[in-house]
């Protein structure tokens, strides 16, 4: 059984340590996305407060009269008066997406990060996507499934030995194997922790409706018509004390408008509250809740997240989940030595009784 073990940790280990030094690098940087993108793009993400901002409708109106041929499709408010507003654009004839940062004050285009300058994007779409849509998605599924077996695998084989710490003075190879043994036990917790809400976003991604869908509930819920100004009523009055981070107008005849929506304790970006319209009358279509609904699926859409990246508690809980995730890239690198030394040992031992067996047999006196 030990040796089953060992086998399911090792080549697992060896098989998804490249993906898993990825993925917790990439997670380290990701778990302050928003505050390195505004320090490494102040004149994209900055603006000066200039009284109230522009009427949200007349606002699209301007951003697509300084981009001929694009519609607005994507308000990503700003949480802050002094920070700009994110857009997508899409266009008209050939449907590519646009990515811009405008200045809600006074309506100019302020520019954009897609000539390859936004690496912050790039690292984010490392760790979910692993720069490849849905087939890099699939691998860092797999890879997080391994994560999970290693977890687990890695606390049976540790118990035995119960080692809790390292010593710099230590041969290499004894220094390298009580790292690794150490570092495993003592992020043990955060590591399993990772590998269980990074399915479970996995497996959120699409279904956040079906979990937390109202939509007999918003039939008495007319709207306020199909302006930017009356849907964002709409909304706020559908969730009362709720955020809007974000509206997402349809791509697709036949879809909803989508607004996302956070109350003050969720601490996700994008929240996980939402109100859908019907983009022709601006009806209520549906509506979810994370105060509202049943605890286990609120742990589902809001927990999960919150955990995994470190923004239950913020910046305290943000530096924990970067550090244990850079944890995970020792461990990543010392386990796949441990292999490799224990390779080295065993050539040398078999050169060692080779060259014993050439030595002459020299006969006594």
């Amino acid at each position: 059984m030990k040796k089953l073990l060992i086998n399911l940790h090792l080549y697992v280990g060896l098989v998804a340590a490249f993906f898993l030094l990825s993925l917790s690098l990439s997670g380290a940087v990701i778990a302050f996305e928003g505050e390195l993108n505004r320090a490494f793009h102040p004149e994209l993400t900055k603006v000066e407060p200039l009284g109230a901002p522009l009427n949200w409708d007349t606002f699209r109106t301007q951003v697509e009269q300084q981009s001929p041929g694009w519609k607005l499709i994507r308000f990503y408010f700003p949480d802050q008066p002094d920070r700009s507003t994110y857009v997508r654009l899409r266009n008209v004839k050939t449907k590519k997406i646009h990515h811009v940062y405008v200045n809600q004050y006074t309506g100019a285009v302020l520019g954009s990060t897609e000539d390859g300058s936004n690496w912050i994007l790039k690292v984010h779409d490392l760790h979910v996507n692993f720069l490849s849509g849905k087939v890099g998605n699939q691998i860092v599924t797999w890879s997080t499934v391994g994560l999970s077996i290693l977890s687990l695998s890695g606390l049976l084989l540790w118990w035995p030995r119960k080692v809790f710490r390292f010593q710099l003075n230590s041969s290499a190879p004894r220094l390298n194997r009580d790292l690794h043994y150490s570092v495993g036990f003592w992020s043990f917790l955060a590591i399993f922790v990772f590998s269980v809400t990074g399915l479970g976003l996995h497996y959120q991604t699409g279904k956040l409706l079906d979990l937390l869908n109202t939509a007999n509930s918003a039939k008495s819920l007319p709207g306020h018509g199909t302006t930017i100004e009356g849907m964002l009523t709409t909304a706020r009055e559908t969730l009362p004390g709720a955020a809007i981070p974000r509206l997402l107008l349809p791509e697709k005849a036949g879809d909803p408008v989508f607004i996302y929506q956070r109350f003050p304790e969720d601490k996700t970006p994008a929240g996980r509250s939402f109100t859908t319209l019907d983009p022709k009358t601006g009806a209520v279509l549906s509506f979810g809740s994370s105060r509202t609904a049943p605890l286990l699926q609120t742990a589902l859409v809001q927990w999960t997240r919150e955990i995994h990246t470190g923004t239950l508690f913020g910046l305290p809980t943000q530096i924990l989940a970067a550090l244990f995730a850079l944890l995970l890239s020792a461990l990543t690198i010392t386990g796949p030595l441990i292999w490799l030394n224990k390779l080295r040992a065993a050539a040398h031992g078999r050169r060692a009784a080779r060259a014993q067996a050439l030595q002459p047999i020299i006969p006594a006196d």
